[in-house]
C-alpha cells in the first residue's frame, strides 16, 4: 500500500501561524493546474505500481479548486496508479469555502472524507490567528458538509492561543461534543520562525504563546475525551474507534508516499526527496519534464530515527520484536535500556514488548524521542 499527497498552494490571506508554503494569490492557478497533472505523469513510477489506498489533498487551501479542477487531478491519478476502490480521499478545506452548492457538487467526486480547519468557535480567537471565516461559519458548514453526506469528518482546532480562556476552549470541545465529528485533530500554537505570527510577537503587537496555559488546556481535552467518544492514537489526533486518519497514520508507520505540487516531499522507505517552493520555478522545471526536486538517501540511522521519532508518537507505540530484522542489535538493546529510564519516571508504559508514551510522556514526547536516536 503506499499514498498520494497534493500540494495545492493557493490561500485567500495566510495565517499569522502558517509555515508552509502558500500563497495568499491565485495567480498562476491555471499554469499550476497544467503543471501538476504533467507532474503526475512524469512521477508514475515513484510507487512501482503499488496500490494506493490514501490520497490527500492539502496546502494551502485546496478546497479553493473548483470540483471541475479536482475531478480532473483525480482522473488522472486513476488513469495512472492502481488505486483501491475503498481509497480514502481526503481534502483540506477552509468553513469558508464550503457552501452547499459546493458540498453537493463535491459529493458527486470520489473525495469521500474532509479536514476542515476551523481552529476556534471563537470569533476573537479566529481574529488573533487571522482566519477569513467567523464562528457561525464553522459551526453551519460542519453541519452543511454532513447533511450532503460527508460523514468522515476531522476538525482541526489550536489550544494555547494568547487570547483564550479555560472557559472559551471548553467551549470550542462541548461544540465538537455537539457536531459529533468522526475525527479531531488538536494542535498547540507554536510561534515559527519567519511567520506573521512570530514578526508580530517580535514587534509587541501580539503575545507569545505561553506553555503553561497550551498545557492546562490540552490536559482539559484529555479529561474531555471520554464526553467526545474519542481515543488520542496519535499526539496531536483524535478520532472515534476505527476512524483514525489512514493517511496520516501511514506516515507514521512508514509506508511509502508521493508528493506532487511545489514543497511536496515523497518517501520510498529508503530515500525522502522535497519539490521545490516555488511556483514559478516549479511550473517551469515541469515544463521541461524536469522535477524540481532535492533528494536525500536515509542511512541506516536516519531510517532508525525517524521510525523511533514516528512511532513513538503514537498509540501503537514501538514493538522492539518488529525492529530485529530491520536494525543492529546493539541499537535494539540500547532501545530497551533508555526506555527502561522513561518507565521509571513514568513517563513511558510497557506492556510485553511494546512501548508507549504515558499520559504525562506525550507532554515531552519530541525530547524522548530524541533519546532514542542514534
Amino acid at each position: 500500500m503506499a499514498g498520494i499527497y497534493i500540494h495545492i498552494p493557493f490561500c485567500k490571506r495566510k495565517c499569522h501561524y502558517c509555515n508552509f508554503f502558500s500563497l495568499a494569490s491565485s495567480k498562476n492557478r491555471p499554469e499550476f493546474l497544467e503543471a501538476l497533472l504533467k507532474e503526475i505523469a512524469l512521477r508514475k513510477q515513484y510507487l512501482k505500481e503499488e496500490d494506493i489506498d490514501t490520497i490527500y489533498f492539502g496546502g494551502g487551501t485546496p478546497s479553493l479548486l473548483s470540483t471541475d479542477e479536482l475531478q480532473r487531478i483525480l482522473d488522472s491519478l486513476g488513469s495512472l496508479f492502481s488505486i483501491k476502490h475503498d481509497a480514502e480521499i481526503t481534502l483540506e478545506a477552509n468553513p469558508d469555502d464550503l457552501s452547499k452548492r459546493y458540498l453537493e457538487q463535491l459529493n458527486s467526486t470520489a473525495i469521500n472524507r474532509l479536514s476542515i480547519g476551523i481552529q476556534s468557535f471563537n470569533d476573537k480567537e479566529l481574529q488573533y490567528v487571522n482566519r477569513v471565516h467567523t464562528a457561525a461559519e464553522a459551526i453551519s458548514c460542519v453541519k452543511a458538509a454532513q447533511d450532503a453526506g460527508f460523514h468522515h469528518l476531522s476538525l482541526d482546532l489550536i489550544y494555547g492561543i494568547p487570547n483564550s480562556s479555560l472557559i472559551t476552549w471548553e467551549n470550542n470541545l462541548k461544540i465538537i461534543e455537539s457536531l459529533k465529528p468522526s475525527h479531531l485533530s488538536a494542535y498547540s500554537l507554536t510561534q515559527e520562525p519567519n511567520t506573521a505570527y512570530d514578526v508580530l510577537v517580535k514587534k509587541g503587537k501580539l503575545e507569545a504563546p505561553l506553555d503553561t496555559k497550551a498545557i492546562t488546556q490540552y490536559n482539559i481535552l484529555q479529561q474531555m475525551l471520554p464526553q467526545l467518544h474519542m481515543e488520542q492514537y496519535e499526539i496531536s489526533n483524535y478520532a472515534i474507534p476505527h476512524k483514525y486518519a489512514v493517511h496520516n497514520t501511514n506516515y507514521w508507520r512508514g509506508v511509502s508516499y508521493l508528493g506532487l505540487g511545489p514543497s511536496a516531499h515523497s518517501y520510498n522507505g529508503i530515500s525522502r526527496q522535497w519539490n521545490i517552493s516555488n511556483i514559478t520555478k516549479y511550473i517551469a522545471s515541469i515544463d521541461k519534464r524536469e522535477i524540481p526536486a532535492e533528494q536525500e538517501s536515509l542511512s541506516k540511522q536516519d531510517q532508525w530515527n525517524e521510525f523511533v521519532m514516528t512511532g513513538i508518537r503514537t498509540k501503537w507505540g514501538i514493538n522492539t520484536q518488529e525492529l530485529e530484522n530491520r536494525f543492529p542489535k546493539e541499537w535494539i538493546e540500547n532501545f530497551i535500556e533508555t526506555a527502561d529510564q522513561w518507565i521509571l519516571k513514568k513517563q513511558i508504559d510497557k506492556m510485553e514488548n511494546t512501548y508507549t508514551l504515558s499520559n504525562t510522556g506525550k507532554l515531552f514526547a519530541d525530547g524522548i524521542a530524541s533519546s532514542f536516536f542514534v
